[in-house]
C-alpha cells in the first residue's frame, strides 16, 4: 500500500490532538510530513505548544511543528475554550515540549513542501480553521494545481454547533 505524504493543518484542542494521534498510529499508511498549527480552538500561543506535547506523548519528535496565523485574515479570533477548556487540552497532564519550533512561518512550509515534491503527492488535512492553507494558496497560487487534495473539518449536514449555518472552523473564517 502506497504511503499518503499529509501535511496536518490544525488548531490543536481535544480533537485535533487525536487526529494527531490518529495520523501517527499509522506509518505504513501516513507520512506526516509536518503539523502547522493555527489559532481557532485556543489561541496560537496555545496551539503550537499542544501540537509539540502531543507529538512528545506520541514519542514522534521527528515531525516538525511550525507556527502559523494568529487570526483569521479579515475577521476577530474567536476561539472555544468553552469545549476544550482554557488550555486546549484541559483534561490532560502533558509535560511542556522539549521540541522546538520550527523556524518559519507555517505558510511558508506548506508552500514549501508541496512545491517541493512531486506534483499531486500531497494532500493538506485541514482539521483546523483555513487561515493558513488559504494563506499559502493566496500566496504561491499555483500550489493548488500540485496538490493531491485537501481534506477538511468542517461544515454541517443540518444544524452548525456555533450557528445554525456555521460549524466552528469556517466560522472562524
Amino acid at each position: 500500500m502506497a504511503r499518503h505524504a499529509i501535511i496536518l493543518d490544525c488548531d490543536p484542542g481535544q480533537d485535533d490532538a487525536i487526529a494527531i494521534l490518529l495520523a501517527l498510529a499509522a506509518p505504513e499508511e501516513i507520512e506526516l510530513l509536518a503539523i502547522t498549527a493555527v489559532a481557532g480552538n485556543v489561541p496560537l500561543g496555545l496551539t503550537r505548544v499542544n501540537a509539540r506535547k502531543v507529538l512528545e506523548l506520541a514519542g514522534r519528535t521527528d515531525v516538525p511543528v511550525h507556527a502559523g496565523c494568529d487570526r483569521p485574515l479579515v475577521r476577530p479570533l474567536e476561539t472555544a475554550e468553552h469545549v476544550h477548556g482554557e488550555t486546549g487540552l484541559n483534561g490532560a497532564v502533558l509535560p511542556e515540549p522539549t521540541i522546538p519550533l520550527r523556524d518559519g512561518h507555517a505558510v511558508d512550509a506548506i508552500i514549501e513542501l508541496v512545491m517541493s515534491r512531486p506534483p499531486r503527492t500531497v494532500t493538506i488535512a485541514a482539521v483546523g480553521p483555513l487561515t493558513n492553507v488559504a494563506l499559502a494558496i493566496r500566496k504561491e497560487p499555483h500550489m493548488s494545481q500540485r496538490l493531491r487534495q485537501i481534506v477538511l473539518m468542517g461544515g454541517a449536514i443540518e444544524l452548525g454547533n456555533i450557528t445554525p449555518a456555521a460549524e466552528f472552523n469556517i466560522y472562524v473564517d
